[in-house]
């Protein structure tokens, strides 16, 4: 818990799961039962992954070029356009191209999301090592996995039940007031939330480019440094023998 760059880690990455939880436990009933467009589900799902692994290698370039951190902090941006999008769409105004605009801006930024919050992590990895003199590599990984499940479970019987306790009516199209404003809560309004609190996170996150380039040459140089000289142990044996 003393290990700050850590604990705003996984702080971020936790609400970010709770967030993606909500939205993939309610997003079939939102298009389906909500939106009435629930035979485009299929195709605009497989499309929009595509779009997320087309831009995978441009999300790369981007964090080369601008740092993790930005790139982290600009997918947090985007879930939350999706958000605000899926919020404003009705049934009246909505068809396959609405659908797959909103899709294809939540895939990129959660793409974004779990393709560079491991890298991140290894930063952190990277300043423990350094600061503390222990590799915790497994163990932090673990937890990084272990946080991923338990929070998008968590978040998708949290959106399932806040839609349940206002009304919603998975069978029907025609929805009441109050189950759409449950859907939206659910699945919109309140992982909104989430995701702002993540992106504060990030951007107060204390590792950048420049200090994990700082961390990794100290670990470099204390590696030649230990490795350049003898063990204790040899030095001891050498002066017995002498």
């Amino acid at each position: 818990m003393g290990n700050k760059p850590l604990v705003i880690f996984f702080s971020a990455f936790s609400a970010y799961g709770f967030a993606a939880g909500m939205w993939y436990g309610l997003v079939f009933l939102y298009v389906d039962s909500y939106l009435g467009l629930g035979e485009y589900f299929a195709q605009v799902f497989l499309l929009s992954f595509i779009v997320g692994i087309i831009a995978t290698p441009v999300w790369c370039t981007l964090a080369i070029k601008l740092g993790k951190k930005t790139v982290l902090s600009a997918s947090m941006v985007l879930l939350i356009l999706s958000y605000l999008y899926a919020s404003l769409l009705t049934p009246e105004d909505s068809g396959f191209r609405e659908l797959l605009a909103l899709q294809i801006l939540n895939i990129l930024g959660g793409g974004c999301m779990m393709t560079f919050a491991p890298a991140m992590l290894s930063e952190i990895v990277d300043y423990s090592t350094l600061k503390y003199r222990i590799e915790n590599t497994a163990s932090f990984y673990a937890l990084f996995m272990f946080l991923g499940k338990f929070t998008l479970a968590v978040g998708g019987g949290l959106g399932l039940a806040i839609a349940g306790w206002y009304g919603l009516d998975a069978t029907t199209t025609a929805q009441t007031a109050e189950g759409v404003a449950g859907l939206l809560i659910g699945m919109a309004w309140l992982p909104m939330v989430f995701i702002l609190i993540a992106l504060v996170l990030i951007v107060l996150s204390p590792i950048n480019t420049r200090r994990h380039g700082i961390i990794r040459r100290r670990l470099d140089s204390r590696s030649i440094s230990e490795n350049s000289n003898p063990p204790v142990l040899a030095v001891i044996e050498d002066r017995a023998m002498t």
